[in-house]
């Protein structure tokens, strides 16, 4: 769970968007397991993410034949958000209804930023608290 303090807009936004980062730099530190387990729902398709799950999904999506790996013959590996080139592209946004929150970020890979996305969903439970579900991982 994710515990926010403060829900207006701005802090809100800043704490979904650290927490997405943080879970994406655990991806480039190899800490999939890690990652994984701060995934609290499974997503509205019922899928729990696993690191196989992540892992096979960016070698179908990067793998042999495709554009990426022509560009990037090594396999496709995560990179820390800090240590990306390039602007990463992320978004926030709150549902109409007020039962949470959806961010999508731009997955960094082999140094720089990707044209996959995290799409993730965090839902109130409780006070001051989200549930995050990591909804997709998909190239948009």
């Amino acid at each position: 769970m994710l515990l926010v303090k403060a829900r207006g807009p701005v802090e809100v936004e800043a704490a979904l968007l650290a927490w997405v980062r943080d879970w994406l730099d655990l991806l480039a530190e190899g800490r999939l397991e890690d990652a994984c387990a701060r995934l609290d729902e499974a997503n509205v398709y019922g899928i729990r993410w696993t690191p196989d799950a992540i892992r096979d999904l960016v070698e179908d999506t990067f793998g042999p034949g495709t554009q990426y790996r022509a560009a990037h013959p090594a396999a496709p590996r995560f990179t820390s958000v800090g240590g990306a080139r390039g602007e990463a592209t992320s978004s926030v946004g709150g549902y109409d209804d007020g039962s949470g929150f959806f961010v999508e970020h731009d997955v960094p890979l082999n140094g720089e930023f990707s044209e996959l996305t995290a799409q993730f969903d965090f839902r109130w439970r409780g006070e001051g608290a989200l549930a995050a579900r990591l909804h997709d991982l998909h190239v948009l």
